[in-house]
């Protein structure tokens, strides 16, 4: 039950986080576009209460609403999931334990190396953005 458990916090940790990096990337590029949720909602055809709902996380953001926005924006978007073959020699993994197959240093280093060659994302781990910030 623990192991349950903590399966789904993880699983919980991992949509807060993903949808956290999405919408500050969206409301990185907003900036750098200098285009205010205003006029974002207008090239939607959305309220501008919609948008807020959508960039704060409290609404639910589907694939085909972040479409729609990177579209209004000006750009495609593209999502890139860390897909690895299964290793022939080694016992079948069991997909409801995550630990089972990729371990926690393994998972650190395939984060940092899709945050050094993404675009729009902010990595948390940077002292010098966190610097900038302040």
């Amino acid at each position: 039950m623990n192991v349950k458990k903590n399966v789904n916090e993880e699983r919980m940790y991992a949509r807060e986080d993903l949808v956290y990096n999405v919408t500050e990337d969206l409301l990185v590029i907003l900036e750098d576009l200098e285009i205010s949720k205003k006029e974002l909602a207008r090239k939607l055809g959305k309220s501008r209460s919609y948008v807020t709902q959508i960039l704060s996380g409290s609404r639910n953001m589907t694939l085909g609403s972040l479409s729609d926005i990177c579209f209004a924006l000006g750009f495609k978007p593209e999502i890139k999931l860390p897909v690895q073959e299964e290793p022939k020699h080694e016992k079948l993994v069991d997909r409801y334990f995550y630990e089972d197959w990729i371990t926690a240093d393994k998972a650190f280093k395939i984060t940092k190396e899709t945050i050094k060659q993404s675009t729009n994302v902010i990595d948390k781990s940077d002292h010098l953005h966190w610097a900038k910030a302040a």
